[in-house]
């Protein structure tokens, strides 16, 4: 069979350019909409006790066409990569599936917080947190078991992967439907894992 062959489905999307301009249309406005998050979230609590030298200034909107084959759109900020430390709050929209807000903190940064995660275990479970829990800290979704709910943790089993991994990521998925709440949402979300880290 040759495979260049189009599908029914295929051959419905191929000869139409409308759905193309109606998928750029929606990326422009995520686009639009992470830029008013940044926004936001720079009114809240100032940055300036996080453990880094410099926090990489503003907020960085990158887009792309195929994590697991789909589009998406991330908002990183506050953000600082480096080789030894992380420190980013992520927001991401993925084509067809969610919202992501998620804290990744690596290196000497997750060192720095591993008290204060620690004590943050309550926090973390009643707002239903969920902790990355596959070796490859840059898997977002939350497919195939790459997350786990830090309620399934005891505070001893908490406290103990908190010590042994080299990076926490702390996230919560939002449906797309929630559009028009995802701000305030990503705001309540980065506010509460401020709260946390800051003791």
């Amino acid at each position: 069979m040759r495979k260049f062959l189009l599908t029914p489905a295929e051959r419905q999307v191929a000869f139409d350019a409308a759905w193309i301009y109606h998928k750029n249309s929606v990326i422009t406005k995520v686009m639009e909409l992470f830029g008013a998050l940044h926004r936001e979230l720079e009114t809240q609590a100032p940055t300036a006790a996080f453990p880094v030298p410099c926090l990489q200034q503003g907020g960085k909107i990158s887009k792309g066409e195929r994590y697991k084959e789909l589009p998406y759109v991330i908002l990183d900020y506050p953000r600082y990569f480096s080789q030894e430390a992380v420190l980013a709050f992520r927001t991401m929209f993925w084509w067809g599936h969610y919202f992501s807000c998620t804290l990744h903190l690596a290196g000497t940064v997750k060192i720095h917080y591993a008290s204060a995660l620690k004590a943050g275990y309550g926090t973390l479970v009643s707002h239903d947190f969920q902790v990355a829990v596959q070796d490859d800290p840059w898997l977002h979704d939350f497919e195939n078991g790459n997350y786990r709910a830090v309620a399934a943790f005891t505070p001893q089993e908490w406290d103990a992967w908190v010590e042994q991994k080299d990076f926490i990521k702390l996230a919560k998925p939002f449906a797309l439907e929630i559009w028009e709440k995802i701000i305030p949402e990503a705001v309540a979300c980065y506010t509460t894992l401020l709260a946390i880290i800051n003791g």
